[in-house]
């Protein structure tokens, strides 16, 4: 019996099905298999490639199907056919590094109480973290520690999370067959997130495990017709919506330091979330504000400038600023007016939907 199985889906390009399986074949031996499915490609140089494939390693299926069914129904198709103990789901424009996916299955070995487990994913442009795991506001999710400097402290603390990625994760086979795998009403999006966090429910962990890593192209893997992921989104929320814990405040302090706390700031939102629902995010941080500003013109490229969005009087205040943004990198880039405010001694800080918090003349200076 092989230790486990790979189950990806193929609906892309023939330079990222051959660029993946470049990958893959050189980290791992004959004790794991591999079930592509080919979902709807039609490309002749693809199919040519994945035949060759085939004939040439007993531990590759290939399974086609003639139309484009879907991520969910396309992996549970392979997931099936597998009877290895766990399964590892990738994506096609997944890269794991070296041993990342052998010290998967050896910490699930380990820990009989862990029902899905993902490790950490990067950006392979910039080397920063694209995700340690699925984190939660209010009636949203996001990927944890989204763009930080993978060497961080909190990249590195392994931990358990009410939901995970499918694009670089395992889990028990049995445990998917008793959940009769992906749910199939998600087409391209959800459909991973939703399978982990009904292990979580079922009382098994969802750990993130940042030993194994891997990189992400990230939008390169799925098909992209029939993107329109609204009424996945709304399917998702409606089923889940009361369930899920909103557990990015317990992110933040786990970061925060005490002397933090000490502080008076005033509150710049440049977020696209409202005041309302950040108070419900920062109620249970003991942070002391004296006033707040919100940043009303409309972000361009997923970029703030500070000098036409914030009036001077708060920018050359000497009070404290704390930032809450959608990402830090949409506001990170104001180099000129942190380099200014340093001079001050001020302690500002931001936060992010993806569970960092940033000191940004640290950041900087770093």
């Amino acid at each position: 019996m092989y230790k486990a199985s790979i189950i990806v889906s193929l609906s892309n390009e023939y330079a990222l099905t051959e660029n993946f399986f470049g990958n893959l074949l050189g980290i791992i031996n004959g004790d794991i298999d591999v079930f592509a499915v080919v979902d709807g490609e039609t490309d002749r140089k693809t199919i040519q490639f994945l035949d060759k494939l085939k004939n040439m390693y007993p531990n590759i299926s290939v399974i086609y199907n003639n139309e484009n069914i879907g991520y969910s129904k396309a992996n549970n198709i392979g997931a099936f056919l597998s009877s290895s103990p766990y399964l590892i789901f990738l994506n096609s424009d997944t890269f794991p590094i070296d041993d990342s996916l052998y010290k998967m299955i050896n910490f699930m070995d380990k820990s009989p109480e862990i029902g899905v487990a993902q490790g950490l994913i990067l950006y392979p442009q910039t080397n920063l973290v694209q995700s340690a795991g699925h984190i939660f506001g209010f009636y949203k999710t996001s990927h944890a520690f989204d763009g930080l400097d993978q060497q961080a402290p909190i990249v590195h603390r392994m931990a358990e999370r009410q939901a995970l990625g499918s694009g670089f994760y395992i889990t028990r086979r049995s445990l998917f067959v008793e959940e009769n795998g992906f749910n199939e009403l998600f087409y391209n999006a959800w459909e991973g997130l939703e399978y982990s966090l009904k292990i979580h429910c079922k009382g098994y962990k969802c750990m993130y495990y940042p030993e194994a890593k891997a990189y992400h192209v990230k939008g390169s893997g799925r098909n992209r017709r029939f993107r329109d992921e609204s009424y996945q989104t709304g399917y998702f929320w409606h089923c889940w919506g009361d369930k899920i814990k909103i557990d990015i405040p317990d992110i933040y302090h786990e970061q925060l330091q005490e002397e933090d706390y000490k502080y008076h700031y005033l509150l710049i939102n440049g977020s696209s979330i409202r005041d309302n629902i950040w108070s419900i995010l920062l109620k249970e941080l003991p942070f002391n504000f004296i006033g707040h500003y919100n940043i009303e013109k409309s972000m361009v490229k997923n970029s703030i400038s500070l000098e036409d969005s914030v009036p001077a009087s708060f920018l050359q205040s000497k009070s404290n600023l704390l930032f809450v943004v959608d990402s830090f990198k949409d506001i990170i880039n104001n180099h000129r007016i942190f380099s200014y405010r340093k001079s001050f001694m001020v302690h500002d800080i931001i936060l992010d939907l993806h569970g960092n918090v940033i000191y940004p003349q640290i950041y900087l200076k770093k």
